[in-house]
C-alpha cells in the first residue's frame, strides 16, 4: 500500500508569507487610517455646521418677533413702564422693561448680550369669551389659567407666572390683579376689545454666554429659569442695522432698529487629534482667538429683520 506524505509550509517560507503581509501592511494601514480620520473629521465638521445653523434659526425666530404687539417701547396704559420679577436670579429682583430690545454691548473684552421683550401666545391659546369696552377692568376669558389644559404657572400670582398681559392688536401692557377665569386687570383698557380677541402674556428673554470649565455656553435667561441652549459657543455678537442704513455695535434709540445681526462662534463638541485652531475670528467689535488647541470653530451670522412698529 502507497502511503502519501502531506508537505507543509518550510520555515523560510513563512518568514517570506510575514514579510509580505506586513509590507502590505504598513502601505494599505495608513491609507485606511487616514481615509478613516478623513471621514471623522468630515462627519465631525458637518455636525458643526449643523449645529450652527439650528442655534442661529433659534436665535432669529426670536428676534423676529421681538417688537410684535408691544412695540418698541412697551408701556402701560398710564404710560409707566412694565416691571416683571426676575425669578431665576437671587431674591426674585424686578427688572423694569424700557424697551423691546435692551442690548447690552461688551465691547472688544467681552461678549454681547440681549435681552428680548415680546408678546407671546399661551398654550393652548387664550381668548376673550365676550367683548370688553374701553375702560373694562374685567376681561372674560374662555378658559380659567393656570389650570389644564394650559400650563400652572401661566398669569400670576401663581409662582414664576408672568404679570402683564397684552391683547392682540393693542401695543400696551395691562398688569393683571389675579388669575381667574374672570381677568381682573389693574389697569381699565385703551381701547375696546371684540370677543375672541387673543391674550398674550408678556415675556423676557436674554441671549448670553456664560463661563464653564475653560469654555463658553450660550444661555437663555426667560426670568423664569436660565437654561442653556448650546454647551460649545465661544462667542456671540450682536450688531444694529438703523433706519438710515447704519450698522452700529449699541443703538442709541431702538426705535430706529430695523434689523439685528446675530453673529456666534460655535466650537465642535469633540477635540480632533490631527488638527489645530490657530485662527483668529474677527466679527461685531471683538476678536476671537488663536485658542490654539484641537476644536475646530466656525462662524454663523444672520441679519435679521425685526417687526418695529415705530419704523415708517
Amino acid at each position: 500500500m502507497t502511503r502519501s506524505c502531506c508537505r507543509g509550509h518550510s520555515l523560510v517560507e513563512l518568514v517570506v508569507a510575514m514579510g509580505l503581509a506586513a509590507v502590505v501592511g504598513a502601505i494599505v494601514l495608513p491609507a485606511t487610517l487616514s481615509l478613516q480620520a478623513r471621514g471623522l473629521a468630515e462627519a465631525s465638521r458637518a455636525d458643526l455646521c449643523a449645529r450652527g445653523a439650528r442655534l442661529l434659526q433659534f436665535l432669529a425666530n426670536d428676534l423676529r418677533a421681538a417688537a410684535f404687539l408691544v412695540g418698541p417701547l412697551p408701556r402701560r396704559v398710564d404710560g409707566a413702564l412694565p416691571v416683571l420679577v426676575h425669578d431665576s436670579r437671587p431674591g426674585n429682583p424686578g427688572v423694569t422693561l424700557a424697551r423691546a430690545l435692551l442690548p447690552d454691548d461688551g465691547g472688544a473684552e467681552r461678549d454681547d448680550a440681549l435681552t428680548v421683550v415680546r408678546a407671546e401666545s399661551f398654550f393652548p391659546p387664550l381668548h376673550l369669551a365676550a367683548p370688553a369696552l374701553a375702560g373694562a377692568t374685567t376681561l372674560q376669558l374662555d378658559r380659567r389659567p393656570n389650570r389644564a389644559p394650559g400650563s400652572s404657572r401661566e398669569i400670576a400670582p401663581a409662582p414664576e407666572a408672568i404679570s402683564h398681559v397684552v391683547l392682540a392688536n393693542h401695543r400696551t401692557c395691562y398688569p393683571v390683579g389675579n388669575d381667574a377665569q374672570a381677568l381682573q386687570l389693574l389697569e381699565g383698557l385703551s381701547v375696546p376689545a371684540p370677543a375672541a380677541t387673543e391674550l398674550l402674556g408678556l415675556r423676557v428673554r436674554r441671549y448670553h454666554l456664560a463661563p464653564s470649565g475653560g469654555f463658553s455656553r450660550l444661555r437663555c435667561d426667560d426670568f423664569t429659569s436660565d437654561e442653556i441652549l448650546d454647551d460649545a459657543v465661544d462667542g456671540l455678537q450682536f450688531e444694529y442695522l438703523l433706519a438710515d442704513g447704519r450698522l452700529v455695535d449699541l443703538p442709541a434709540d431702538p426705535q430706529a432698529v430695523r434689523a439685528v445681526r446675530v453673529s456666534l462662534l460655535v466650537r465642535d463638541l469633540r477635540p480632533d487629534r490631527d488638527y489645530r485652531d490657530r485662527g483668529v475670528y474677527r466679527f461685531g467689535n471683538r476678536s476671537y482667538g488663536p485658542y490654539d488647541d484641537r476644536y475646530r470653530r466656525i462662524v454663523v451670522s444672520e441679519m435679521v429683520e425685526v417687526k418695529n412698529h415705530a419704523l415708517p
